[in-house]
């Protein structure tokens, strides 16, 4: 395996997969863009204008989030190689080519077109007048950030000139929300982590529970996507896709190419957790098989709110805090809880949420 990683990026996930590697024995450079670093002390730190200099000390990079310059992602893969690869983050990065991308695998999404600006949204409504739709910019936009629920005409209002280009999905009735974490090796080697119960508010992750309270046909279903979609862009490291339950039937919501917070469970639950599974897979190794056999939840920190008391009896409890500043909204650590009781860590994970995040 390869021994220097560079990471774009120097937030809480940058954080995480710099310990990984560490632990793995590899050496980190972090590239810093235009984000308060919170990875001190893990490996040097790199100005986006030290470039050339970040990329001689790494034999390959990895990403931690998606909107990354086109001209630094195309230098990074000319010089020491770029894992997941250039051409998936370039797909991916953008609502509609990843939609595009799941048409034509002929993986269940919800309708949806694509609108360059208000005018085009207005001429498809009026095509189509049927039913709400839910905008999003194609670009960013994440936590219930970017998105507008819209009525009417007079609703296109509600996005700001510069919130185009959007895409607009046929509003569904979502009975849950799931997801599934994969991890690919360069070899091809596939494995696939149990899919998570998301627990939502107003957009925003606030908790995942394992087991999902699934069948094993849905099971079965969201690890055929997965592979095919991972396989398909011949995808090394770790991706997570994110569903949803309409109807009974599973179709996919979002799709992000690098470790995601309802994988962060796995630390402590496994042995290769999702950041040290994309360290190996991105730094040649093989990919690691995982067994977890337990109940697990985790449950997001924001703002100021922490928990007073912890569950005791039954259930493990481990906190990680990202050392960011507070900010409303902000996510600046976790709480994971591990038992061999199902229906105990989810009561657990419910009582904190109800405290952290208010009774629903």
């Amino acid at each position: 395996m390869k021994t220097r990683l560079g990471i774009i990026g120097c937030g809480q996930l940058s954080q995480m997969l710099g310990e990984a590697a560490n632990r793995q024995g590899a050496s980190v450079a972090f590239l810093c863009l235009d984000e308060i670093p919170v990875v001190a002390g893990l490996g040097p730190i790199f100005e986006a204008s030290d470039l050339e200099a970040f990329l001689k000390a790494c034999d390959v990079v990895t990403v931690e989030r998606e909107s990354i310059d086109d001209v630094i992602l195309q230098r990074v893969r000319d010089t020491v190689g770029l894992a997941p690869r250039c051409e998936a983050l370039v797909v991916l990065r953008e609502r509609d080519t990843q939609k595009a991308m799941l048409d034509a695998l002929e993986i269940p999404t919800s309708p949806w077109f694509c609108a360059a600006n208000r005018e085009a949204l207005l001429e498809s409504m009026a095509a189509a007048p049927e039913g709400s739709l839910r905008c999003k910019r194609t670009l960013g936009g994440y936590d219930g950030g970017g998105q507008w629920r819209i009525t009417s005409a007079e609703d296109s209002g509600k996005i700001p000139d510069d919130g185009f280009p959007v895409i607009a999905e046929a509003e569904i009735a979502i009975e849950r929300e799931l997801a599934i974490v994969v991890a690919r090796d360069n070899g091809g080697a596939i494995m696939t982590y149990p899919m998570t119960e998301n627990v939502m508010r107003d957009g925003i992750l606030i908790g995942s529970l394992v087991p999902a309270n699934v069948t094993d046909a849905m099971t079965d279903e969201a690890t055929r996507h997965a592979h095919s979609l991972v396989n398909a862009m011949d995808y090394v490291g770790v991706l997570a896709i994110e569903f949803f339950v309409t109807e009974g039937r599973l179709i996919v919501n979002e799709i992000a190419p690098r470790v995601h917070n309802t994988g962060h469970w796995t630390i402590g639950a496994v042995g290769a957790d999702q950041f040290t599974q994309h360290v190996v897979c991105t730094l040649g190794g093989t990919v690691r098989e995982v067994s977890f056999s337990g109940a697990a939840a985790m449950v997001n920190l924001l703002d100021d709110k922490f928990p007073t008391t912890l569950p005791e009896a039954g259930v493990r409890s481990l906190i990680q805090t990202y050392g960011k500043g507070l900010r409303k909204g902000r996510k600046v650590g976790h709480v994971t809880l591990l038992g061999s009781n199902t229906n105990v860590v989810r009561e657990a994970a419910q009582n904190l949420i109800d405290e952290l995040h208010g009774a629903r």
